[in-house]
């Protein structure tokens, strides 16, 4: 991947691309840790920007720096087994060394992950990420089947509408709106429409077609999801949440590698990574705003004044009773968000 895509993105590229020889010789592999191969399984298709400036530069980062001697090839599209929904079981199972997921896909499996989709969790998505991994002795016990590499959350989630435009409370009433997990459908509920959960891959025809009305999602989407297609109206300014996301990996996958193999695993993915792909959002969202913003045959809607105090009010009460729930259920929401150094927790 040339260092030019992560230049014109404003990150660093991976240090591999800045110079793989060197990282090599510096960590002593090559042939003597012995040839291996990890199978990387995901949903999307290969021109997704997760694909594309992520996962396909990491495999590139750690072929480089290994000499060749472990190489990630990746899948894309379902290619081993459809759906996004049993992407973290294929890990579990080993149909794929490793995996790109949603948690919230399978919320039953990720309660205290989820708490990062509660309205108002953090500004950005790089600071999210961090509350994440702050939180991280919190949150590491739900992915004890599994070794985690990444983790982060993509840019706050927006409503976009295909024939009615969301300029208040009032609007949302009793319209069906998809939503990512059931927790970002409690506040849908709040703010008076009806969540309907859906995969990502599903909303394009359901939003053409008037299954559903609207769409809470990240407003990368509107780039590689080609929503502006089916989309007329953006609303911004209500602290929506944000959905995370997984890189996980089988343990017999990661344990039949050698010392070395393990040591370039870890030392290219955790946090960094995670900030990298948080970074990565960031951008894709704001670049999928600005085009609709430009055009002619879109609107995009900041919300202001009482319109958006009311979205606040019933988000923010919204999120407490929902962390009250949690902490009620034996699901420590409460020291979850003092972790993350969540305001008002």
């Amino acid at each position: 991947m040339p260092t030019r895509f992560f230049t014109a993105l404003g990150v660093s590229p991976p240090r591999a691309l800045l110079g793989a020889t060197a990282a090599a010789m510096l960590l002593g592999l090559g042939a003597a840790a012995g040839a291996a191969e990890l199978k990387l399984a995901h949903f999307m298709s290969p021109k997704h920007p997760m694909d594309r400036f992520i996962m396909r530069p990491w495999s590139e980062e750690v072929a480089g720096m290994s000499g060749g001697s472990l190489k990630i090839r990746i899948y894309p599209g379902g290619a081993l087994g459809k759906g996004p929904v049993a992407q973290y079981k294929r890990a579990v199972d080993g149909v794929a060394d490793i995996a790109f997921g949603l948690p919230g896909f399978t919320s039953k499996l990720f309660p205290r992950v989820g708490v990062v989709e509660l309205p108002g969790i953090a500004p950005t998505s790089s600071d999210a990420t961090n509350a994440l991994w702050n939180a991280m002795g919190e949150l590491l016990p739900e992915f004890r089947r599994v070794k985690l590499l990444a983790l982060w959350t993509n840019e706050r989630q927006v409503l976009m509408t295909r024939k009615k435009p969301i300029r208040s409370v009032a609007d949302m009433k009793d319209l069906k709106f998809r939503v990512p997990s059931k927790t970002q459908g409690e506040a849908i509920k709040a703010l008076g429409a009806v969540p309907v959960f859906m995969p990502i891959n599903r909303v394009y025809n359901a939003l053409n077609t008037g299954v559903i009305d609207g769409v809470l999602t990240g407003p990368s989407t509107i780039i590689s999801f080609k929503f502006n297609e089916v989309a007329k109206y953006y609303t911004t300014g209500w602290p929506l949440g944000r959905s995370p996301f997984y890189l996980v990996m089988n343990y017999a996958a990661f344990d039949k590698l050698s010392d070395a193999h393990k040591a370039l695993v870890e030392r290219t993915t955790g946090r960094p990574m995670s900030l990298r792909a948080a970074q990565f959002y960031m951008r894709a969202g704001n670049a999928g705003l600005d085009r609709v913003r430009k055009s002619d045959r879109h609107e995009v809607i900041a919300l202001d004044g009482a319109a958006l105090q009311e979205g606040i009010n019933r988000l923010m009460a919204a999120r407490a009773a929902q962390v009250k729930a949690l902490d009620g259920r034996g699901v420590p929401a409460s020291a979850i968000l003092k972790a993350m150094g969540v305001a008002g927790s």
